[in-house]
């Protein structure tokens, strides 16, 4: 009986974590999980890449040579038909193998296309999207699909979804790299899409079975999406959005960048706008992305057919029956509706739905649902000019000292400061993270990898100090550390 190679791999993946660029660097190294299990790194000499701090890391993190928990999850893959493919695999796209932080084994539902063969496309952008986006993201998958591309996204509430809906109901395929187990549906509304997606391409993750959906994955996950690909495309995204993390991992990664302009001054507008301005290439339809690849991919991409089949179609109505049909959102009035736009909160959380729909089931909403009418051009001016000024790393400030004082000594005398017991809360991880970014220095979470902290390790120690009032988060997914004082670690950490 052959030896399944697959439990090796697991097993590092699982020891090391996700995103972990310790053990990219280590398979780069060896080729091979088996040899890093039998001992390979027992009889390393530190050198310039692994140091010897950063070996006695690695080895207390691989010391546990026990496969029962790679045992158990190839176990229920093959019982869920869930696909393994590791680094060594065939089915492993060459492109991804190019990134820092290569997955060591990706979980696959459905059938994976041929990577190598084809064009990728990563189409990304916000989850509370416009009407604008809704129609843009349709269509930008509609058409890639048409022209002979893969489209890439992650089912997300919002543009990636409305993509990917684009590319099938085009018949194309598509592939969805997921932050949780790839049998873990989120969000649980995408019940519809998840299976139609298994069946036109492949629902993909590093994370194994059963894995939830933590906030700390998507960060991770997005490295996979820009890695796949050939190019990446942000639709609608404000500047924190996580569509902004995914455009930076892929100019970093060497991919090609395209932003869809927006309206001068609308939330979802500022990212792409601002990667127009600083180099990205503008993009209004699918046909400006393919004809950037069309001499690569000769016999797969065709702009001309893209052109051909879209032309004439009305992308505002095609989105809007796709979004009733998979029952993912609808316009307002219906009880599908998310909130802002095509995408949102819930119904109930939306006084404009609530009115609406309401109106439909001959409910009368309450007087304090219903939303003010809208201001004139003049009164918002009076009104914007009274507010406070304020940029991306810094908070409102009250205008009213004396009433923030007060508030001040109230909570003082209910508790103890809460600053103080949120920042005892914080792991040593975490804390070297915080005195490793420089007092009122904006940084991506990137340019803190290093040999002994990975990308998932940084996401997830920024999560805890943005939470701690440590950090605070700008722009295009920059942090940035808010106290000159570094944090100091105890004798036991």
């Amino acid at each position: 009986m052959l030896e399944d190679s697959r439990v090796y791999w697991i097993w590092l993946a699982e020891a090391m974590g996700q995103g972990s660029l310790a053990a990219a660097d280590l398979i780069t190294r060896f080729q091979s999980a088996i040899a890093i299990y039998n001992g390979a790194v027992d009889e390393m000499e530190a050198d310039e890449e692994f140091s010897e701090e950063r070996l006695a890391k690695i080895k207390s993190k691989i010391a546990n040579r026990s496969l029962d928990r790679a045992n158990e999850i190839i176990a229920k893959c093959d019982k869920l038909g869930i696909t393994i493919i590791t680094y060594d695999s065939e089915l492993y796209p060459s492109f991804l193998k190019a990134i820092n932080n290569f997955p060591l084994v990706i979980y696959a539902r459905g059938k994976m296309p041929d990577c190598d063969a084809n064009m990728l496309v990563a189409v990304v952008g916000t989850r509370s999207m416009t009407d604008y986006g809704r129609r843009i993201a349709y269509s930008l998958g509609t058409g890639l699909a048409y022209g002979g591309a893969v489209v890439v996204s992650g089912m997300a509430l919002g543009a990636d979804s409305m993509a990917l809906l684009g590319a099938m109901e085009a018949g194309g395929k598509t592939v969805t790299v997921l932050g949780c187990g790839v049998d873990v549906i989120y969000p649980k509304d995408h019940k519809e899409i998840y299976y139609k997606l298994m069946n036109n391409g492949a629902v993909i993750s590093e994370y194994p079975p059963g894995t939830p959906p933590i906030g700390s994955h998507f960060p991770v996950r997005n490295r996979i999406m820009s890695g796949l690909s050939d190019a990446a495309v942000v639709v609608e995204a404000d500047e924190t959005s996580g569509a902004m993390i995914t455009a930076n991992l892929a100019i970093d990664q060497g991919r090609k960048l395209f932003a869809v302009p927006g309206k001068v001054g609308d939330s979802g507008s500022e990212g792409p706008n601002l990667l127009i301005r600083d180099g990205a290439l503008p993009c209004v339809c699918a046909e400006d992305i393919l004809s950037e690849f069309e001499f690569i991919y000769k016999n797969k991409i065709s702009v001309d057919i893209a052109h051909a089949r879209v032309r004439n179609l009305d992308f505002e109505t095609l989105s809007r029956n796709a979004m009733d049909r998979m029952r993912i959102g609808t316009s307002a009035g219906s009880k599908n509706y998310r909130g802002k736009g095509s995408y949102g909160g819930k119904i109930k959380d939306n006084p404009v739905a609530k009115a609406a729909f309401a109106e439909k089931t001959d409910e009368l909403p309450k007087k304090e649902d219903i939303p003010a009418q809208k201001k004139t051009v003049k009164e918002e001016k009076q009104a914007n000019a009274q507010k406070p000024k304020r940029n991306l790393f810094t908070r409102n400030k009250s205008e009213n000292t004396a009433k923030v004082k007060e508030n001040i000594k109230k909570t003082e005398e209910k508790m103890i400061p809460a600053r103080k017991i949120e920042l005892d809360m914080l792991e040593s991880a975490e804390i070297k993270v915080y005195n490793k970014m420089k007092p009122n220095v904006p940084v991506l979470p990137d340019s803190l990898v290093d040999a002994d902290t990975s990308i998932s390790d940084i996401m997830s120690a920024l999560t805890m100090l943005e939470i701690a009032g440590a950090v605070e988060i700008g722009g295009g997914g920059y942090f940035m550390r808010v106290s000159e004082d570094d944090i100091m670690l105890s004798t036991n950490d």
